[in-house]
């Protein structure tokens, strides 16, 4: 049965109960179970999901075909330019020809029967040393609009982290934001703690959650981020899920990040599947909690990835053309022929903040030596640099373990 009727508008509002806050949805609690993206929507749903985020309207656009089939819920990202990116809030003509292009997707998207909240900008505080009052008046500016164009849904916007200077902009100039959104990773358990603090007492969305972040992860001697491996992220997803399950008032629920798969800092790095399609072990953790069923545990583990010459596990120095050897142990699992993928890459030096757009880099062309189970030989790059040894291993079905170590080349 579909969660969501196919053909008509729902009233969508968030109300103050005894215990805090809850969205409703047609006199209904609703607690957001989602996740942010738009590919793999119907394992969204198989996985016990209710809702899907995305940033824009052309994600919007690929994944509501999906989105209405199966019967989800639609958090509708409209997209800002952030300011970090060189837009210019106090450029009046500038800002006016934004607002006019976004006043059309939100006509586009208004009678939508699967929409359950708008999203007005994301991490717009992100990247600048200083807060300009131009960018909030223009979330204000889109915010109203919608408010009169669809009075059935809530209006939010999302910060990179709970902003104490941010909040006070949303709260002197967007009087239309019916509550505040957050994305938090690492310090995801301190965010309750955090809006004590500072005494915010509204309701919130976590809009993106998940593993450490890149910039919350020890790094090598040379500055390259020490990736978690997927069994790490699922790890810290199962702990961190427990302080977003409804035991707190504010929270209106939260969408884990990524439903896809993206280059952010690595490949592998915030996608909770492979660029295959394939599901790592987060997608089987958040699936068990979401419908509090056991989970599948069919995922290979991966207890370690390292160099067995150097008996490390970072800060791995090595000569030009050395002869190494690389091990992967696993916790859960079994390698099984050709169900192990080794490659090289250069580490990358196109990294950005905020999740923009990011070029990976190419792998090396690089001879394995197989050597048993988990166990490849290979000769290190002959150009002096920061690289990153990869390794992906196919589970059954259609599960992958991913892990990958930092090494750099040097005479």
């Amino acid at each position: 049965m579909s969660l969501i009727d196919s053909n008509r508008i729902a009233r969508v509002e968030v109300r103050k109960t005894e215990d805090g806050y809850s969205l409703y949805r047609d006199g209904e609690p609703f607690f957001v179970k989602g996740a942010a993206g738009f590919e793999h929507v119907e394992k969204l749903a198989a996985a016990g999901g209710n809702s899907l985020r995305t940033w824009g309207i052309d994600q919007t656009e690929k994944a509501l075909p999906d989105i209405r089939r199966l019967g989800l819920s639609l958090c509708a990202g409209l997209w800002m330019v952030p300011p970090r990116q060189g837009f210019d809030y106090s450029d009046v003509v500038l800002r006016e020809s934004q607002f006019e292009t976004l006043k059309g997707q939100v006509h586009s998207l208004s009678r939508e029967p699967s929409l359950l909240v708008w999203g007005v900008g994301n991490e717009l505080e992100l990247g600048v040393s200083e807060l300009n009052p131009d960018v909030w008046n223009a979330v204000e500016q889109l915010a109203a609009y919608i408010k009169n164009v669809d009075p059935l849904r809530p209006v939010m916007t999302v910060l990179a982290s709970v902003n104490q200077e941010a909040l006070q902009c949303i709260d002197a100039f967007c009087p239309s934001i019916d509550f505040v959104s957050f994305n938090s990773y690492g310090d995801l358990e301190r965010v309750q703690s955090k809006l004590d603090v500072i005494g915010w007492e509204r309701p919130y969305l976590i809009t993106e959650w998940g593993a450490n972040g890149h910039w919350e992860v020890r790094q090598t001697a040379w500055g390259a981020e020490i990736e978690p491996s997927s069994t790490e992220k699922a790890a810290q997803i199962r702990r961190r899920y427990q302080r977003l399950n409804g035991s707190h008032g504010q929270c209106l629920g939260s969408y884990v990040f990524l439903w896809g798969n993206k280059q952010e800092r690595t490949p592998t790095w915030y996608g909770l599947f492979d660029e295959k399609g394939r599901a790592t072990e987060s997608v089987a953790a958040i699936s068990s909690l979401w419908t509090v069923k056991g989970e599948d545990e069919t995922c290979p583990q991966i207890s370690s990835l390292k160099l067995a010459s150097k008996g490390a596990l970072e800060n791995v120095t090595l000569v030009p053309g050395d002869w190494v050897e690389a091990v992967c142990e696993l916790s859960r699992g079994v390698f099984l022929e050709g169900s192990a993928k080794w490659s090289v890459a250069c580490e990358s030096d196109d990294k950005k903040v905020g999740g923009d757009r990011e070029t990976a880099s190419e792998l090396l062309d690089t001879r394995f030596e197989q050597l048993g189970e988990g166990r490849v030989c290979f000769a290190a790059p002959s150009v002096e640099g920061p690289y990153r040894l990869f390794v992906e291993l196919q589970g059954p079905g259609t599960w992958v373990a991913t892990a990958n170590l930092p090494f750099q080349v040097r005479e």
